[in-house]
């Protein structure tokens, strides 16, 4: 015996079943307590473009410093713009632009080198992962 349930009753179902799901939803979000109310308020609060930038800048910063390596990257690459920067000035370029970044990475390289000093960071070599060889059974 076949049971045929016409297209129109399912759709209005799903209709009906939508809108006291969509019903219910604005009662929750009214009931919210005054405080939750005062975070949320704050939280949605825009940051300011140069906020923005500082954040970014002390976070770039942070990755950074994790890197045991970059403090020597960072001066060597300085040096090398440097010397980029001295063969711009010979043949009558700009070399401003070099210049700058290569003193902003001498600066960065400073500051970690001296922020490692002072809060040495745990080196932590991850070990090498065990190789199971399976056997054909």
């Amino acid at each position: 015996m076949k049971y045929h349930i016409p297209f129109r009753s399912i759709t209005t179902s799903l209709i009906v079943a939508m809108a006291v799901i969509t019903a219910g939803v604005p009662a929750q979000t009214q009931a919210a307590t005054p405080a939750d109310a005062a975070t949320a308020a704050t939280a949605k609060v825009p940051l300011k473009a140069d906020d923005k930038r500082k954040i970014g800048e002390a976070n770039d910063l942070k990755l950074k410093a994790r890197d045991p390596a970059y403090a020597e990257q960072a001066k060597a690459l300085a040096e090398q713009y440097r010397e980029t920067a001295d063969m711009v000035a010979r043949n009558g370029g700009n070399a401003q632009p070099l210049l700058d970044a290569a003193a902003r990475l001498e600066n960065q390289s400073e500051v970690i080198s001296k922020a490692r000093q002072a809060h040495p960071l745990p080196i932590q070599i991850p070990e090498p992962a065990a190789h199971i060889h399976k056997t054909p059974h």
